[in-house]
């Protein structure tokens, strides 16, 4: 019995010396099946792309095409939000004029939209350069052009302005002048209880959402220093501002 007590001692211990299979990283692993997933989406945007640029089929396909190229930028959007919610990039800031990055943007979103649905810039002059994660901020536009879109199923316009501005001073983010960039819509809007809970995580107003648009929206410009704010009434749309710092505070009334 002694014999059989130190063979199990000694079978125990050596069981502990065993190495572990390591536990991979969720962030690592994520990051990667991000990286995959887009490899896959790249080629298939990419014919989708070429299909309609030739105008390849009837009227009924070609719109399939818009509708195919509209969900695959989705899932992209999804698949980056995704990652970023898990572990953000460290945020970048630097000067931009905020007036040209949204000229420059403008097309890109615009090929966003359904035929139906118009997009408007609407930019103050002589706006001051803001402190920003140009990268970041184009990233939460796009969120809120596909948003707009989605809102406005029967079609109608989105208005992207920009303006110097001084949020409410109950605001967090409030540092006296600040450029308020603002996406409206004229779609479905959302009523007083939906609008509380617009911006949590994984909350969303639609069937399959996963309510990680807008949280990660509002994610984004708290990271740099700026704040989101948000409107909204039942069919009367929904506008949404996003509060930006700028490089120098003297702008007054």
């Amino acid at each position: 019995m002694a014999d059989n007590l130190n063979m199990t001692s000694g079978q125990r211990a050596t069981d502990d010396n065993i190495a572990q299979p390591a536990v991979p990283d969720p962030r690592v692993l994520l990051a990667s099946i991000v990286h995959d997933f887009n490899i896959l989406l790249t080629p298939i945007v990419s014919v989708l792309e070429e299909m309609q640029g030739r105008g390849a089929g009837t009227a009924r396909q070609l719109k399939k095409i818009d509708g195919a190229i509209y969900c695959a930028f989705r899932a992209k959007t999804l698949a980056r939000q995704l990652l970023d919610f898990a572990s953000p990039r460290p945020v970048k800031l630097a000067a931009v004029d905020v007036g040209r990055l949204l000229e420059r943007l403008e097309a890109p979103l615009a090929s966003l939209l359904s035929t139906h649905i118009r997009l408007d810039l609407d930019i103050a002059e002589d706006l001051p350069k803001a402190f920003i994660d140009q990268q970041l901020i184009e990233r939460a536009l796009l969120n809120l052009v596909l948003n707009a879109r989605d809102a406005m199923p029967a079609g109608g316009r989105v208005t992207i302005a920009a303006a110097q501005d001084r949020p409410s001073p109950s605001r967090t983010y409030a540092s006296g002048s600040m450029i308020r960039v603002t996406i409206s819509d004229c779609g479905i809007g959302m009523d007083e209880a939906t609008l509380k809970m617009a911006g949590e995580p994984h909350f969303s107003t639609k069937t399959n959402g996963t309510g990680l648009g807008l949280a990660t929206v509002r994610q984004i410009m708290e990271r740099q220093g700026g704040g989101l704010s948000v409107a909204s009434a039942p069919r009367r749309g929904t506008t949404i501002d996003l509060w930006l710092p700028v490089m120098s505070a003297s702008f007054a009334y």
